[in-house]
């Protein structure tokens, strides 16, 4: 064997090697971004895990692709994103009285820039490891879900009519504590969304589509009993939405035993929903939003600056909501009309490429997924640019998932 030819050996074995290694380090960090509330009580020690096992090896892959001064284009699709991100990250510099620093806040926007990058790479280098660390994910919380509900209903017992216990926790120390029952309904509907899809899915049998039926009734079971109207809504919405990109008659069937459900819940609790029409309004956000129309005067264009505290103070001057209770309005009152338009602008290319590529087994999976964001972000959701976290799993995952999703121009 000549020496080129064992050199072009030995660097196809290093480059599959690495491969492997590259793909098993971003489904870890994967796994313990979605599942990581459930099984590892420090919030720190949480982020560590996703900064060293998803956002560090890509960000070792974006300066290898310098050094090398690789040809790396990306579709045209993140360019949206990356204006959207770059944007907000500058409206830090008009911020005033902010808890943190501009730096601190405007390092935001990198992070979910290699976590784009990161769910590309895996997506694009292993697939099927992806896959198996979303199951993986999926049913991790799922699991949590159920032994949450046993623990504080069954064990403890909680009270279950309409509101009386709105669960968030476990109830076991730390664990699978989401702090706030908004926030529970909101992660585990999210995840719910994934779980239907996973179970609507053509490559999965009749036995594990039970399986996966069964956890998604977990979580809406459990999303149920947060008292999060905003999250039954949005699991509505990305129901339909997964039954029509699934085209499933198993899927309509569910969808017409749920409707029946409904009614049935509907009829036993009429009292407590005319309560909720007629003095709450369903979402009880009236007066947040009337106050942020009063304050936003002259600062539409470019906002307040992101890190600009949001206080309104309640009539009985005891609570106090820190944020507009909208993620569109919250994101104004941040950094004005020109990153909302961006957002937007990134949200219609993704359903114009949802639309084309309806056919994907991932966009049939990750684009009911993003409806239950939208709809859920309506009335709840502080904003998205953050840190690794629950609105990750919520948002930039089904974005990040669409975003990879090869073009029919590209994949020929």
């Amino acid at each position: 064997m000549s020496s080129r030819q064992q050199g072009l050996r030995e660097r196809f074995f290093f480059s599959v090697k690495w491969q492997v290694v590259l793909g098993w380090m971003l489904a870890i960090g994967f796994f313990v971004q979605v599942s990581g509330k459930v099984w590892i009580v420090s919030g720190s020690a949480r982020n560590t895990q996703v900064y060293l096992w998803l956002l560090l090896p890509a960000l070792v892959f974006l300066i290898y692709k310098l050094i090398v001064r690789s040809d790396c284009r990306a579709d045209f699709q993140y360019v949206p994103w990356l204006l959207f991100l770059g944007w907000v990250a500058l409206s830090t510099l008009w911020a005033s009285s902010a808890e943190s620093d501009a730096l601190s806040l405007a390092k935001r926007g990198f992070f979910i820039f290699l976590y784009l990058v990161a769910i590309y790479l895996l997506m694009s280098r292993n697939e099927t490891m992806f896959r198996r660390a979303l199951l993986a994910s999926v049913f991790m919380v799922a699991l949590g879900a159920l032994v949450s509900l046993i623990y504080q209903y069954g064990f403890l017992g909680k009270p279950m009519g309409y509101r009386a216990f709105r669960i968030d926790r476990m109830g076991i120390g730390d664990i699978a504590n989401y702090g706030w029952p908004v926030a529970a309904g909101i992660f585990n509907g999210a995840v719910a969304i994934w779980a239907m899809g996973i179970a609507l899915d053509r490559k999965t049998d009749n036995k594990q589509a039970l399986i996966w039926l069964m956890a998604f009734s977990v979580l809406v079971v459990y999303v149920l009993m947060t008292g999060s109207r905003g999250a039954w809504f949005a699991i509505l919405a990305g129901c339909v939405a997964s039954v029509i990109m699934h085209k499933s008659k198993r899927g309509m069937w569910g969808m017409g035993l749920c409707v029946l459900g409904a009614l049935g819940v509907s009829v036993v609790l009429w009292d407590q929903i005319i309560v909720e029409i007629e003095t709450r309004q369903l979402s009880g956000r009236g007066p947040i939003w009337a106050y942020y129309f009063d304050i936003m005067s002259g600062h539409w264009l470019f906002g307040y600056g992101l890190g600009t505290p949001f206080e309104y103070l309640w009539p009985d001057g005891k609570m106090i909501s820190p944020h507009a209770h909208s993620l569109f309005l919250q994101q104004i009152y941040d950094s004005g009309l020109i990153s909302l338009g961006l957002m937007l602008s990134g949200l219609l290319a993704l359903c114009y490429k949802s639309w084309c590529l309806r056919e994907s087994q991932w966009v049939r999976l990750a684009f009911p997924a993003l409806i239950f964001a939208l709809v859920s972000m309506l009335t709840d959701v502080e904003r998205v640019f953050t840190r690794p976290g629950d609105y990750w799993t919520v948002f930039w995952l089904p974005v990040a998932v669409l975003l990879a999703v090869p073009n029919k121009k590209t994949s020929s």
